[in-house]
């Protein structure tokens, strides 16, 4: 009885609208996007930096302190990654609340000539 109640209250919750199915896809997007972005910088955008970096790869930019280091190149690469994507998922917001907006315009507006 416990069990059979279990199972119920998980299922609803795994294949409910917006709850862990959503996620699921969510990951699964969001996975496969970055690795559109990682592409986008480290073979489109990147090679464009490379030639004005002293050591001629952008990844191995460092600057150094005291005997220690700090990683520029690996700073740059998140930020640029960070800057693509969230230009991306502008773009995206964009589109879809214009594409929610002209599906509304065009209900009222074929609703008010019934």
């Amino acid at each position: 009885m416990f069990l059979q109640r279990w199972f119920r209250e998980f299922t609803s919750f795994m294949f409910s609208k917006g709850n862990a199915l959503d996620l699921a896809i969510g990951v699964v997007v969001g996975t496969q996007f970055q690795q559109i972005v990682n592409a986008l910088t480290n073979d489109l955008l990147m090679p464009l930096i490379n030639p004005f970096v002293p050591k001629g790869d952008w990844k191995d930019l460092i600057i150094p302190y005291f005997g220690g280091e700090i990683a520029v190149g690996k700073l740059i690469d998140v930020s640029i990654n960070s800057l693509v994507v969230g230009w991306a998922l502008f773009f995206m917001f964009k589109t879809i609340k214009r594409l929610e907006h002209l599906a509304h315009h065009d209900t009222t507006e074929t609703s008010g000539k019934s």
